[in-house]
């Protein structure tokens, strides 16, 4: 079993069109079903499943398939917090809570980063594993070097073309444009977000170096 930790605004909705492309009816999208391990029951993941792709904390998993793979991407935790934001804006969720608040108290930027739930997102939907614990770990900055990385690990060809799924229309640059203020206040309130990222980043490089790309 391959368990996919889709952290919001992570490239989680592109990989997941990548999944689907791969596993067909064998994977299961699991968005609101099980978040946590206390929600974890036997019978409510289909049968035939082999990958479990959706917003779920990396150990929601662990007792019912011990020996499940996991995989996740990331993203620098400032571009991930400051497109969550625009996300909230443009696309309104009022069920959740943080999206409801953005409406309500007419949140700023910065105000919209202090909240608890917005801080180290990354580290506790990943259950504070470590990156050792997961097979695979994408950079969504990187998306092509990342799928390459992972279509090696399982023996899948390259997908033909990127997917873009879910992102900003408004934003024309790379990155986000951000006062050098704005961007030093939000990380200062993800310093183990950051920490994630950077190893990520770091294996990411050594895996591409020391895997050759396979052709299925």
């Amino acid at each position: 079993m391959i368990v996919s930790v889709h952290v919001p605004k992570c490239a989680g909705t592109s990989f997941r069109t990548v999944l689907d492309g791969m596993f067909g009816d064998r994977i299961w999208h699991n968005y609101g079903t099980i978040f946590s391990r206390d929600q974890a029951r036997p019978g409510l993941v289909p049968l035939n499943t082999n990958i479990i792709h959706g917003h779920f904390l990396a150990d929601a998993f662990d007792d019912l398939f011990p020996k499940r793979r996991l995989i996740t991407w990331v993203r620098h935790p400032v571009e991930r917090v400051v497109s969550n934001y625009y996300h909230f804006l443009r696309s309104p969720d009022m069920r959740d809570d943080c999206c409801r608040l953005v409406h309500e108290n007419r949140l700023s930027l910065r105000e919209f980063a202090d909240l608890e739930w917005m801080r180290n997102m990354a580290t506790r939907y990943l259950a504070r594993k470590p990156l050792s614990d997961f097979m695979f770990a994408g950079v969504s900055e990187r998306f092509d070097q990342s799928m390459r990385v992972f279509c090696s690990t399982l023996g899948f060809q390259m997908p033909q073309a990127e997917p873009r799924e879910n992102v900003n229309p408004c934003r024309h640059a790379e990155c986000y444009e951000l006062t050098s203020g704005d961007f030093g206040y939000i990380l200062a309130r993800n310093a183990m977000d950051l920490e994630w990222y950077r190893q990520a980043c770091l294996r990411l490089d050594a895996e591409e170096h020391i895997r050759p790309t396979k052709v299925a």
